[in-house]
């Protein structure tokens, strides 16, 4: 389930209307967990203050790659995870378009600041998903270097409803991939949400099998290493873990960790022909 992963063609410039914008992680002590991060990625935490609930921007050698906060309150209940915004051009119409469509709206539209305005959502697929409109800021910047986002996915257990969804509300064009070479299920269904070079996100139909029982839909997040092996044992080391891999795939050296708070996400080492684009 790491094997599906191509490189997203977008910056904080071109991100158009329903693709990834932005990306947060929230636990229950960031500072405990935020020099694991810096370890792995060179990530740096700058703390926005108390009248931003001391949310962190986190950037990678000056580029934005997402934010960082502890959980409000005791943070019962509330597992540790990586979230994925989609850039809305109205966000009043997407959360609306998304309760229509059977979702329904978490956190109605709230302003950030003069930065933008941001809600959360849980799509007829049962993922929970952030939505983000652009304000003076406008997301994050895929620098394709060390640290830097690379690609997004729903692994949808619902994958025809969430197809319809990212269609209809989100003006997805999903287009499959030939999932028989190098998936370690080769009957796997799994669409980007674009054709060719346009494609900014995929969609994954997950197994049951693959997971914990009760896990629902998710959205997931690849960060580029230099070497998959070499971070997967840094990341162990750190009191992380490692889930699944690292496995060679068509589109790089990838696997599935957790942060030692038990936020997962993707590590992906890129193919040696991106590398020498670079």
């Amino acid at each position: 389930m790491t094997d599906h992963v191509p490189t997203a063609n977008t910056d904080s410039i071109g991100i158009s209307h329903g693709s990834p914008v932005w990306v947060d992680l929230t636990v229950p002590d960031l500072a405990e967990v935020r020099p694991f991060y810096e370890i792995i990625f060179g990530w740096h935490f700058e703390d926005y203050g108390e009248e931003f609930g001391h949310y962190h921007m986190i950037t990678n050698g000056g580029a934005h790659v997402g934010g960082a906060m502890s959980q409000s309150g005791d943070g019962s209940g509330q597992p540790a995870a990586w979230s994925v915004y989609l850039k809305s051009n109205d966000i009043t119409r997407s959360l609306a378009d998304t309760a229509a469509a059977g979702g329904s709206v978490l956190v109605p539209a709230m302003p950030v600041g003069d930065l933008g305005q941001m809600g959360v959502v849980t799509t007829p697929g049962g993922e929970a998903l952030g939505v983000w409109q652009n304000g003076t800021f406008g997301g994050f910047t895929m620098t394709r270097t060390v640290g830097s986002p690379v690609w997004f996915e729903v692994m949808s257990f619902d994958f025809d409803a969430d197809a319809e969804y990212y269609r209809s509300v989100w003006g997805w064009e999903p287009t499959p991939l030939d999932m028989a070479s190098g998936a370690e299920d080769p009957g796997t269904r799994y669409a980007n949400n674009r054709p060719g070079e346009a494609a900014t996100a995929g969609l994954c139909e997950a197994d049951p099998s693959w997971f914990p029982e009760g896990t629902p839909s998710y959205w997931r997040a690849y960060f580029i290493v230099e070497n998959a092996d070499e971070a997967a044992r840094t990341i162990t080391s750190l009191g992380g873990s490692v889930l699944d891999g690292p496995m060679d795939t068509p589109f790089g050296r990838l696997a599935t960790v957790a942060d030692p708070a038990g936020a997962s996400f993707q590590i992906a080492q890129m193919p040696q022909e991106d590398q020498a684009r670079r």
